[in-house]
């Protein structure tokens, strides 16, 4: 099985290297990056996970909508993505639920920042994707803690798929930077292993991130945006279904993992 997912937030990246723009103008790259991504999951019939922040849906209600529209999955990611606050997680929910009318059953940590699994089944969460399983330099170290999904309480936690035995990232970066022949190897090497694929990316990528050098981002992240990332989106899927793979949303998942779980039990 394939966990494809996206987070789906306001382009704040710009922040983070002392740039700040106008909401408008990230909500605009965000919305762009959606709707390019939702065509490519139409053209290719698979249907993905969406981590939406409040913040998001509130400004991009016909992404949104198309969003929900094409049978794809809302989950939570927080409220403002650069000021997580831990309120956010049970607010979220909430509000993605009332404004939509829907039933968020997920949730990731802006970042993927560290998460008190606790407060994630007290507000009602059946799984959570906040944990990648690897060494990020600056960002954080998870070389310690479980690289496949694993259940804590009643909340299933499913990890970002790494690399097995030395966990080489291949999350949305890598996708950007390795010879595209090395990271789909990679992409089908975990799949293979591991039984499942955990991978996500942010609509921001699928946008010409060079056209505003005041944005100030780094080349590694500019590396194959645009055109570059829609074309390795389209060439990663295309290789996992001819390798067999079912693309399932993450809820999918879960009542899977859980049904199998309980299995085993009796």
């Amino acid at each position: 099985m394939v966990l494809l997912s996206f987070d789906t937030e306001e382009f704040d990246l710009p922040k983070e290297y002392g740039v700040d723009i106008p909401i408008e103008d990230s909500m605009a790259v965000s919305a762009e990056g959606t709707e390019l991504i939702l065509d490519i999951l139409h053209s290719m019939g698979v249907r993905a996970t969406f981590f939406c922040t409040t913040t998001f849906a509130k400004y991009a209600p016909q992404t949104m909508r198309r969003i929900i529209d094409d049978g794809h999955e809302v989950a939570a990611h927080g409220c403002d993505h650069s000021n997580p606050l831990p309120q956010d997680i049970a607010k979220s929910k909430i509000e993605l639920e009332r404004q939509y009318g829907i039933c968020v059953k997920g949730y990731r940590q802006p970042r993927m920042s560290a998460i008190d699994v606790t407060a994630i089944e007290e507000c009602g969460y059946s799984y959570d994707a906040s944990l990648h399983p690897t060494f990020i330099p600056g960002r954080y170290m998870h070389l310690d803690l479980p690289r496949t999904p694993i259940t804590t309480g009643k909340v299933l936690e499913i990890p970002a798929s790494v690399s097995p035995w030395i966990r080489i990232p291949v999350f949305w970066l890598a996708c950007h930077n390795y010879p595209f022949w090395l990271y789909k190897m990679l992409c089908k090497w975990t799949w293979k292993h591991d039984g499942q694929f955990v991978i996500y990316f942010h609509p921001w990528e699928f946008v010409d991130l060079n056209r505003d050098p005041a944005w100030k981002i780094p080349f590694i992240i500019r590396r194959n945006s645009g055109k570059g990332m829609q074309a390795r989106l389209k060439g990663l899927i295309d290789m996992l279904q001819h390798q067999g793979a079912k693309f399932v949303t993450y809820t999918e998942f879960t009542n899977i993992f859980n049904t199998r779980r309980n299995r085993a039990v009796v």
